[in-house]
């Protein structure tokens, strides 16, 4: 049954043909119960309403994680995100030289003259022409542009607990990282909120989110430096199950250690 978006009023067929009813349905935007955009059409033998477009969403692709330590550090890391008393927020990893030491580098910052909003899991939905769609934890853009670029990308933020993101997932969020999204992948143990490659830090009403792996212009990085690239004659399947064999299995066995 269609509803009108202004009023919030339901309509049905029937109403097609009331006079009083059909002016008002044709004042408002109207959606249908898979948020498809439709218009009424006054067909004598059969009233109907006739969709414009497609639906919002098609079918998701991945399942979500069903742990309590996984929901818990995104509600976590969107409190803080959305937290306006920090000035300042901050992503970045470390880089580590061929001796053991290691400086830290910033990968993003939002700038003073752009407006990051924070969404989580519905609201943070991205869908592909394909009909599918992915849902990632936290997303953030910069609302006062139309699209992302360079200097003000798109964030995605995914973290991992129990398992990596499968196949097809992953192959939207290489997609799309390469059209000015960055995706971070935030591992964490059991119980907790952050982990030996990842963590928040708070300084001077600056908030500070360190990351070790991460995915930009699709390309894959673990600490600042870039990991397997797929090779010209692999294919995605047998690169995928590469990585996922060595860098988010390695990545979630170290985030287990204390």
């Amino acid at each position: 049954m269609p509803r009108g978006l202004i009023s919030g009023r339901n309509y049905s067929e029937c109403d097609i043909f009331d006079l009083t009813l059909y002016p008002r349905m044709k004042e408002e935007p109207l959606l249908d119960n898979d948020d498809c955009i439709v218009v009424p059409v006054r067909n004598e033998a059969s009233p109907h309403f006739r969709r414009v477009g497609n639906p919002s969403f098609g079918k998701m692709l991945g399942k979500a994680e069903n742990n309590p330590t996984h929901d818990d550090c995104v509600n976590y890391l969107y409190k803080k995100l959305t937290n306006h008393n920090f000035k300042k927020i901050m992503f970045s990893t470390y880089v580590f030289e061929k001796n053991g030491s290691y400086e830290e580098q910033v990968i993003f910052s939002p700038l003073n003259d752009s407006n990051y909003t924070w969404y989580k899991e519905a609201d943070a939905r991205i869908a592909f022409h394909d009909g599918y769609y992915i849902q990632p934890d936290i997303g953030g853009r910069d609302i006062s542009k139309f699209f992302p670029r360079s200097s003000y990308p798109n964030v995605i933020i995914e973290v991992v607990r129990t398992h990596s993101p499968d196949k097809d997932t992953f192959q939207k969020l290489l997609e799309i990282s390469k059209t000015n999204h960055h995706v971070y992948f935030y591992f964490i143990g059991e119980g907790r909120s952050d982990s030996k490659l990842n963590g928040v830090f708070e300084f001077n009403n600056e908030l500070k989110i360190r990351l070790s792996h991460y995915l930009i212009g699709g390309q894959l990085y673990k600490n600042g430096n870039s990991y397997a690239a797929k090779k010209a004659n692999e294919s995605f399947e047998h690169w995928y199950d590469y990585l996922k064999n060595s860098y988010f299995t390695y990545a979630m066995e170290k985030a287990q250690q204390v």
